[in-house]
């Protein structure tokens, strides 16, 4: 298998995974990528190394076969909105041992308090 379609490969794996949180059965991964058992079980082998999944061996329909539990999950960026990090004067100069620090920014204690109180509101 040539090094770009087992990325491309594993990007709709991983686009799979992500819709089966609960895990798939690798046949129907193989089918639903449309390739073999033998580049299938290559495909799983990396992604196990990678951590993405972790391979649990089950009996469905009378045999055993393997099922791909991910170890990803979806990321909702959505809590970070208006996050003041991004456009702030001092980015570049921030971090652990840099002359400003997360720890003690005004702006971000501000933002969290903000974002609380909104919250709190949506919920009442």
């Amino acid at each position: 298998m040539q090094t770009s379609k087992l990325a491309r490969l594993e990007e709709q794996a991983i686009r799979i995974l992500l819709e089966h949180e609960e895990g798939i059965l690798q046949s129907e991964l193989w089918h639903m990528l449309g390739i073999s058992s033998r580049e299938g079980s290559r495909l799983a082998i990396k992604l196990e190394k990678k951590g993405i999944v972790r391979r649990e061996k089950v009996l469905a329909n009378e045999r055993w076969t393997l099922k791909l539990i991910p170890l990803i999950k979806r990321f909702d960026p959505s809590p970070l909105f208006g996050a003041p990090c991004p456009l702030c004067p001092f980015n570049p100069n921030c971090g652990p041992d840099q002359s400003v620090s997360p720890v003690g920014c005004t702006l971000i204690e501000d933002w969290v308090i903000r974002s609380y109180r909104e919250g709190r509101k949506e919920v009442s």
